[in-house]
């Protein structure tokens, strides 16, 4: 990433750049991969280069030339582990039924087993008994869609329809690298989107955080009383300014104490702390209020989130800079 920037500062004023690159792909450890890619990345981690590479290298040199060797990309890399939470393959029975739905659900004519479609049908119809004998008699059921089942066999007939990113990256909204992409024209090289909402694991299940004003109102897991405190506190970090007397007495205390002073109900201070602000319990005050001030700008400049992400992955930026 860092030479990337460098190659494309240095064309801007009118050098020439030569790009010399040892990977077949963009972006170092910034790099995207598709998973056959970075099936192959794994596998070169795990054996690298030969040293007596070297040694052909310097032979090759002319009189009054000199080697010099570039770092070992992989130097930093370790303790690489594969787990598969998906099985191997799917059982007959299984992939009858999940292409019996696939047909149904493209409009396609329907070739699959018709012994498999008849199982598949009893099932459904004992499944829903069951609930409904559980639920109570004159109790409407909502029937469930079907889950759809993977396994790594159909995982890997998919590789080019999804990519992996070595180094996840979300931009702020109006973070500096957004703002160096605009102002440089590099971001007409690549295509990003909108985080469609924030997650946060609150009291064993994830939440949806609410970013901004209209989801403060519209949320049900916040009180009328907690809205109120909630609006409160963002618009007091919104509108510091260094001649605000609203933090005084918390310059040199963790940005968790100035919070428990609002008397914040244990929801509102995890949304706050971990979810908004990012920060830990020993960050410090101006620090925390610095980092909510950064997501509270970044919000509706593109979406109802401050987030922005590469449509292909992270290691289109990189990619772009060389362009």
């Amino acid at each position: 990433m860092t030479e990337s920037i460098v190659a494309a500062a240095a064309s801007r004023i009118g050098k020439r750049v030569l790009h010399l690159d040892s990977n077949e792909y963009y972006g170092g450890l910034w790099a995207s991969f598709n998973f056959e890619g970075i099936q192959k990345w794994i596998e070169d981690c795990h054996h690298p280069a030969n040293p007596q590479e070297e040694n052909v290298m310097s032979a090759v040199a002319n009189d009054g030339e000199m080697l010099i060797k570039a770092g070992n990309q992989f130097s930093t890399i370790s303790n690489i582990e594969e787990k598969w939470y998906i099985v191997e393959e799917l059982a007959d029975y299984q992939e009858g039924l999940l292409f019996s739905r696939n047909t149904q659900t493209d409009g396609g004519e329907i070739k699959g087993d018709v012994d498999n479609t008849k199982k598949e049908e009893d099932y459904e119809t004992e499944k829903h008994e069951e609930e409904e004998s559980e639920a109570g008699c004159g109790k409407d059921i909502v029937p469930h869609a079907p889950t759809q089942q993977w396994s790594q066999a159909k995982l890997k007939k998919e590789y080019r329809k999804f990519n992996l990113d070595l180094a996840p990256k979300l931009l702020f909204a109006r973070g500096s690298l957004v703002e160096l992409l605009i102002s440089s024209n590099i971001a007409r090289y690549a295509e990003f989107r909108s985080v469609t909402r924030v997650l946060t694991w609150l009291d064993g299940r994830l939440e949806s955080v609410p970013c901004s004003r209209a989801d403060v109102f519209a949320t049900r897991h916040v009180t009328v009383v907690e809205k109120r405190m909630l609006m409160k506190l963002l618009t007091a970090c919104m509108e510091y300014e260094n001649s605000s007397k609203e933090f005084e007495g918390f310059e040199d205390k963790p940005f968790l104490e100035y919070l428990k002073s609002k008397k914040l109900t244990p929801n509102l201070l995890h949304y706050v702390l971990y979810a908004i602000a990012m920060a830990t319990g020993t960050t410090p005050c101006m620090e925390g209020v610095a980092r909510t001030q950064k997501f509270l700008n970044s919000l509706g400049r593109y979406g109802n989130t401050p987030f922005l992400w590469p449509m292909y992955g992270s290691g289109e930026i990189p990619q772009c800079f060389c362009r």
